[in-house]
């Protein structure tokens, strides 16, 4: 009973991890339109590698090198950056002439990679998996290792389900939005990836500084 509580839990706690509007699924969403389900699937298949890789630094105790300044002066660099590239490039996208559908192969190239990088090195996912994560792992494993594995399973589980939903219902939504409704959430898009940019950027400078 108690696996099955588990498994509930955890896969609750993925999609509350993945389904907020961010940075990932804006990126999703984005190129599922321009480039359909593979291109936004892959985006989320990038992410969710970051996470894995964040879940294994957990379990083999690296957590804690994380916290060195050097390491979180590229974290916020590198994020703040790619947001902020990403977030100006959608903008001039959404004011081009050029139709978004259009626009697909040269997006899938690296949808993999940017999922990654934008997961990789956002610092709230640092919150979340090195603070509430890691503390609920730690009294997990005080219980017994397999009901930890079980739950962390489960949460990477609960969070593949969120992305495989995205990437299916932008595919065969855009079918049915017209050019100009594409464009204006393109437009939100990159105006939503630039300003997620600068708060990381500012803390960038604070560091530097």
């Amino acid at each position: 009973m108690e696996i099955i509580w588990t498994i509930l839990h955890f896969m609750v706690l993925g999609i509350s991890l993945a389904a907020p509007v961010g940075p990932i699924n804006l990126e999703m969403i984005k190129r599922g339109i321009s480039s359909g389900f593979f291109a936004s699937w892959l985006v989320g298949l990038g992410g969710m590698t970051a996470d894995i890789i964040f879940l294994l630094i957990i379990l083999i105790g690296l957590a804690p090198y994380l916290q060195i300044e050097l390491v979180e002066l590229c974290m916020y660099g590198i994020g703040g950056g790619l947001l902020l590239y990403l977030g100006i490039t959608t903008i001039y996208g959404a004011f081009t002439k050029r139709r978004i559908l259009e626009l697909g192969q040269p997006i899938q190239r690296n949808s993999f990679l940017v999922g990654f990088s934008i997961a990789a090195f956002n610092p709230i996912n640092f919150v979340f998996w090195f603070g509430i994560f890691g503390s609920s792992i730690q009294s997990l494993s005080e219980k017994s290792w397999i009901i930890a594995l079980v739950g962390c399973l489960s949460l990477l589980l609960g969070i593949f389900l969120w992305n495989l939903n995205i990437a299916f219902t932008v595919h065969f939504a855009r079918a049915f939005i017209k050019e100009k409704i594409l464009k204006a959430v393109n437009l939100a898009a990159g105006i939503f990836l630039t300003v997620s940019a600068f708060p990381f950027l500012s803390k960038f400078l604070n560091l530097i500084l």
